[in-house]
């Protein structure tokens, strides 16, 4: 069975491999860890938002995936390549679905020429796909995926990172960082920022609960105090009893790891209206137009975001020249999304040519991207690293200036390690 780019429906026993995947492919009989293409033609396969609420995202990532595979002409060694895109949103959706993004997960392994599988864009998408995309071992790289329980153990439920691969042979990697290195930059920046007492304010998604988690062991590190991690129900409702928590405590920063919703929004508000000295925080999920514009007034001057990405106005090298081409090829400003997108197919293409004759062997393409080590890139020189970590280190601190989020160099420079 062959992908095209415009191939929807799934045999009917890969819609069902689909619904158990979702239940951790159990009732798999057996794995193809030799999978092997059968031409010298090769695809990869790519699994984004492109309806919807993210669909500027997901397209840009996808432009920035084409701009790479251009470069190569299409190339690699002996073989051709050629992408296949997938929307990872359904039909009048806004975002994407377990349901959608499963079935694009079963429709790469099951095409003989997919190689390698670029996705998810969305926050925890890859624990749809991940475990799909490892029983056909197949590699699966994500540009901007961070949730540490993905790769890691710490902080993460009992049965992960485990439950990812139940071919028992790894094959994912991310091209951003983790969590746990997103948690030490945001560490480094209130230390820099004076904070002596934090209340973290989280959410009840695994992604927020690691991320409040290991926040609270990163400051403790810079010898920042934790007053608590504040859980979430009804924002709204919760405002008052929030705002008394900040008072007993003496907390003078907050960190938000809640959803960038308008309730959210209005909460942080609130709080701001209560204590007006007190210092806001948020991470690369709340790093949002929409978010930052629903703000208070005083609450936009006073919040500090931290995001994995490089400071765009001050792209220099390759990168820069990349943010030219893509300019003229698209009509706008280059984005992160499409930056990682970029580096996404790039690092895959290098891992087809590393794999040598042995390219149309799955496991090989794997083994090929685990090996990668000191790789300069757009987005920096990395290295993939335990459980498929890049080791980038690259964030950036955005502020709300004039309704747009802008990046401070000084900051980003102060928490650069």
């Amino acid at each position: 069975m062959r992908l095209t780019s415009t191939y929807r429906i799934a045999p009917l026993a890969f819609l069902l491999f689909c619904a158990t995947a979702l239940s951790g492919c159990a009732a798999l009989s057996h794995d193809p860890p030799e999978l092997i293409t059968l031409s010298n033609k090769l695809k990869v396969v790519t699994s984004a938002p492109l309806s919807g609420a993210q669909q500027a995202d997901g397209e840009a990532m996808v432009n920035g995936e084409r701009l790479a595979l251009a470069d190569a002409h299409g190339v690699v060694g002996a073989y051709t390549v050629s992408l296949v895109v997938l929307n990872s949103v359904e039909p009048q959706g806004q975002r994407w679905s377990k349901g959608q993004v499963a079935e694009n997960a079963a429709l790469a392994v099951a095409d003989l020429d997919a190689v390698a599988y670029i996705g998810e864009s969305g926050a925890l998408a890859s624990q749809v796909s991940l475990p799909i995309t490892n029983q056909g071992q197949l590699l699966q790289v994500s540009p901007s995926d961070s949730y540490s329980g993905l790769t890691e153990a710490n902080f993460a439920a009992s049965d992960e990172p485990g439950r990812y691969s139940p071919s028992g042979k790894p094959n994912f990697g991310r091209i951003g960082a983790s969590q746990l290195r997103e948690a030490e930059a945001e560490a480094r920046l209130q230390h820099q920022q004076g904070c002596a007492t934090t209340l973290i304010l989280g959410g009840s998604s695994s992604e927020q609960l690691v991320a409040s988690r290991s926040l609270a062991a990163a400051l403790k590190s810079e010898s920042v105090a934790v007053a608590g991690l504040e859980p979430l129900g009804s924002p709204l409702a919760s405002a008052s009893s929030v705002a008394a928590r900040v008072g007993r405590s003496r907390a003078d920063c907050l960190f938000y790891a809640g959803p960038a919703d308008r309730g959210g929004a209005q909460l942080l508000s609130s709080l701001k209206r209560a204590a007006p000295a007190l210092k806001l925080f948020a991470g690369r999920d709340q790093a949002t137009l929409l978010f930052a514009r629903s703000l208070s007034g005083s609450a936009r001057r006073s919040i500090l975001f931290t995001a994995p990405a490089p400071d765009l106005a001050r792209l220099k090298g390759p990168a820069a020249e990349l943010a030219s081409r893509y300019r003229r090829s698209f009509g706008s400003a280059i984005v992160t999304e499409a930056l990682y997108g970029y580096e996404a197919m790039s690092v895959v293409l290098d891992s087809i040519a590393r794999a040598g004759t042995h390219a149309r062997n799955r496991t090989s393409v794997i083994t090929a991207f685990r090996a990668t080590s000191a790789r300069d890139s757009v987005v920096g020189r990395y290295s993939v690293g335990t459980g498929g970590n890049s080791t980038l280190s690259s964030f950036v601190v955005l502020r709300v200036v004039g309704g747009a989020l802008v990046a401070s160099p000084g900051l980003s420079a102060a928490i650069r390690r």
